[in-house]
């Protein structure tokens, strides 16, 4: 009866084993045979300039949202009575 078990256990191993490196394998075949793809995509990305913006907002606007954002988790701490206050 071990014997029995241990043989199966070590099909089930075989089988695991071999799904993988078969997953390998194929995962390796589709890079190789979709590499010129990506090398088109990503030439298109890296030659791609981004925009400049026209409504750039000025850095403290950064420090009033983060104030704002701080204030409004506050108030929430506050209003469900879960967390301290630090």
């Amino acid at each position: 009866m071990i014997i029995q078990g241990l043989k199966l256990t070590l099909l089930g191993m075989t089988v695991v084993f071999s799904f993988l490196l078969l997953l390998l394998v194929i995962i390796h075949l589709f890079a190789k045979l979709l590499k010129p793809y990506t090398l088109k995509e990503a030439s298109a990305i890296t030659s791609h300039r981004p925009s400049v913006t026209r409504n750039a907002k000025p850095p403290g606007d950064n420090l009033r949202l983060t104030a704002i954002i701080s204030a409004a988790v506050a108030a929430h701490r506050k209003r469900i009575g879960r967390y301290r206050q630090p």
